[in-house]
């Protein structure tokens, strides 16, 4: 029995979860119904008998279980598993075709293919025509010649390009050794494409070049670049050169990169004994600009290009209009910018390059933070402005998890008890964002930061335990695996293992031992440990798992007491007085946010419109709002905000925010309504509260969806 790749990841997660998971977690984690979380277990139990091994203990009240002596024992064999052991998916078999295709020395035939990805004829066919499709998009076609095989033709760039693109289709979301050790199975014992000594020797240089940028390069790059290298001096050892344009050369010749790149290539020459030309150094400068980075220490202060500056003011116009648009203050402005500023960099040079980053994480960030996600497809349009391109859904889903994680932080801090640090190799907007997840799921745990799977091995960190998004070695402290973005069934499941773990000889624990004693004066106990097991899920159970912040709908904070029809104020101060008194007058904020509300606009101007004819006037929650609401305000007359014509103002909805996410729903059914120009004549119309009250019932019913963005207002 074969092992494929979604059931070797669910064995992989059993293995680490070292307690019982429940089918509820599997469903959620791996996007599968409740029969497929079964047929995998059927799977690797029959796989698990094939190697002599004990098959998955199942509980139907606890979950899934594997014995600690049966997953030391998988361990071993999924780190040297043989060929037959392990299925790609069709989507890694693509990848792989691919990239044996473009490193090819020798003609590759149709068995050649079918014996490295190991399936049938018919699959191996359907595969090729699958490639075959998506290669068109990087401009290259994949063509037979009876004399030398399968070969891929096109410009030399788009074939790096698309190396790029199939690369990050076989990397694992396990850690780098896992994936060192499949590649000998990967790749067939006769094949030398992938020498091991040349890829930890380029593996050093990167590791040198970082120490000269003064940077440290995410995890997953480091391991993904010096694979993406490899493949490059192949290509220049036979004589696949790229080219650069003039223009382009004189413009990165300038920037600190470059002298790292000629580094790069003079290590690279001596290593591969081949002449490595200068366009190729300039090539290894754009990887080095489109790659992500843990942190970045002085090289600011470099010879940069010009695009450092347009960058920056790039991320103070997406900030200014995500606090717009989600009306929301962050304290520590300087902070975010500087953080987004590190990933908007590499994420520009990645969209002019064609070097696109893709995740499987996309997909679980917009549906768990669907609004977040809106917002910044929203702002983005500002680096869309200086790239010159459309930026794809993973790059927006990148930028989400910084805006997201800096939302978390606004509120109050969790009491200090325990110490724990979180290790990450996905980069830095999804630590930020996990971690800022792990801060509000405990309550009495202070997370005292992030780091790099190579920080973890070099340092020693004063905490009580380690949360890893891979499995690591324990230097005395506890690991709790997690998944990058965490779902509420995990949230509990992790709740529950810490409080396991911190509450061995407490009064619970010493509960148990007792009713274990009363149980077997009683009973036949014929699975003491199993009992046990379910015994402490049960008693260990959270009385309340911190869920997502709840989002309420518009109809329920805009209510039809708070909306007001007034035929004209003397100006945009006693507009947003008059608008606020409705919320003033029950107490749901008080004077001194009206006051923050017109200081917000003395200090930053007229901020607050956001269409033409509206305005949404807002503060900080902690400037005064006692309660999540919200009201509005629809003048006959227009009220000027400033000098310019497009400020002259007939509706002020105020908004009075509580955290930097309960009021997002709202504002996204808000911004959906007024998005239709119809809607806007509508209101300014209404002749009483409950037409324009009747209007926001019929936003308030519509349901969400990831892929439209017209929620936001233009």
């Amino acid at each position: 029995m074969s092992l494929d790749q979604r059931s070797t990841a669910i064995l992989s997660y059993l293995i680490n979860a070292q307690t019982y998971v429940k089918t509820k977690e599997l469903i959620e984690k791996y996007h599968i119904s409740r029969r497929t979380v079964y047929y995998d277990i059927g799977k690797i139990n029959d796989w698990l008998k094939d190697n002599d091994l004990q098959q998955i203990k199942h509980v139907r009240s606890a979950g899934f279980l594997i014995e600690t002596e049966t997953a030391r024992e998988v361990s071993k064999k999924l780190g040297t598993l043989r060929t037959w052991h392990y299925e790609y998916s069709a989507k890694e078999r693509k990848a792989w075709l691919a990239i044996y295709l473009m490193a090819r020395d020798n003609p590759l035939y149709l068995e050649n293919l079918m014996e490295k990805i190991r399936v049938s004829r018919n699959t191996t066919i359907e595969d090729l025509k699958n490639l075959k499709v998506e290669l068109e998009r990087f401009h290259l076609k994949l063509e037979f010649h009876r004399k030398s095989g399968y070969v891929i033709n096109g410009d030399e760039e788009d074939k790096r390009k698309a190396i790029v693109h199939f690369i990050q289709h076989v990397f694992p979301n396990e850690n780098w050794q896992t994936f060192l050790s499949k590649i000998p199975m990967i790749i067939n014992a006769d094949s030398n494409q992938f020498d091991f000594e040349k890829l930890k020797a380029i593996q050093q240089i990167i590791g040198e070049i970082e120490q000269k940028l003064n940077i440290q390069f995410t995890d997953e790059i480091l391991y993904s670049l010096s694979f993406r290298l490899l493949l490059f001096c192949r290509r220049v050892s036979q004589g696949k050169k790229i080219k650069i344009d003039p223009i382009e050369k004189d413009v990165l010749r300038k920037i600190k990169q470059y002298e790292a790149a000629q580094k790069i290539g003079e290590r690279l020459a001596a290593l591969f004994e081949i002449d490595f030309p200068e366009d190729e150094i300039f090539y290894i400068t754009r990887h080095l600009l489109s790659s992500r980075i843990q942190f970045s220490e002085g090289i600011e202060s470099t010879r940069y290009s010009n695009d450092s500056e347009i960058l920056t003011k790039v991320v103070a116009q997406m900030v200014t209009d995500f606090q717009k648009y989600a009306c929301v203050f962050f304290k520590n402005r300087q902070e975010i910018e500087k953080s987004l500023l590190l990933h908007v960099k590499p994420a520009y040079y990645r969209i002019r390059y064609g070097l696109e980053f893709e995740s499987d994480l996309t997909e679980s960030i917009k549906e768990q933070y669907h609004d977040i996600f809106l917002l910044t497809k929203k702002v983005i349009s500002h680096l869309e402005a200086v790239v010159g391109k459309e930026i794809n859904e993973n790059e927006i889903a990148l930028i989400a998890m910084h805006f997201g994680g800096w939302m978390r932080k606004v509120g109050a801090k969790p009491a200090v008890r325990k110490k724990a640090i979180l290790v990450c190799t996905n980069g830095v907007g999804t630590s930020r964002l996990l971690l800022h997840q792990l801060e509000g799921l405990f309550s009495t745990i202070d997370l005292i930061g992030s780091v790099s799977l190579r920080e973890y091995k070099k340092n020693q960190y004063d905490v009580d335990f380690i949360i890893s998004t891979i499995p690591l070695e324990e230097k005395n402290k506890p690991v709790f695996v997690v998944n990058p973005i965490l779902t509420e069934a995990e949230m509990e499941s992790l709740l529950k293992k810490v409080n396991v773990y911190f509450d061995r000889g407490s009064k619970r624990s010493s509960s148990i031992d007792v009713l274990m004693e009363i149980i077997q004066k009683h009973a036949n106990v014929l699975d003491k440990e199993g009992l046990q097991q379910e015994l402490k899920q049960y008693l260990y159970k959270p009385e309340k798992v911190v869920k997502e912040i709840e989002k309420p709908s518009l109809n329920s904070i805009l209510q039809k007491k708070h909306i007001q029809l007034k035929n004209e104020v003397s100006d945009w101060k006693e507009a947003i007085q008059t608008a606020s008194a409705p919320l003033l007058k029950e107490g749901l904020i008080s004077e001194e946010y009206v006051q923050a509300m017109i200081h917000n606009i003395h200090k930053m101007g007229p901020y607050i419109v956001i269409s033409p004819k509206v305005a949404i006037p807002h503060a900080r929650p902690e400037d005064g709002v006692n309660k999540l609401s919200m009201s509005l305000l629809k003048l006959s007359n227009a009220v000027p905000f400033s000098e310019k014509r497009e400020h002259d103002i007939q509706i002020v909805i105020v908004l009075a925010a509580i955290d930097g996410e309960a009021h997002l729903r709202a504002l996204s059914q808000l911004t959906k309504m007024f998005s239709v120009p119809k809607n806007v004549n509508k209101v300014l119309l209404a002749k009483s509260s409950e037409e324009i009250f009747s209007l926001v019932n019929v936003y308030s019913m519509q349901e969400r969806s990831c892929g439209n963005s017209e929620g936001i207002l233009e």
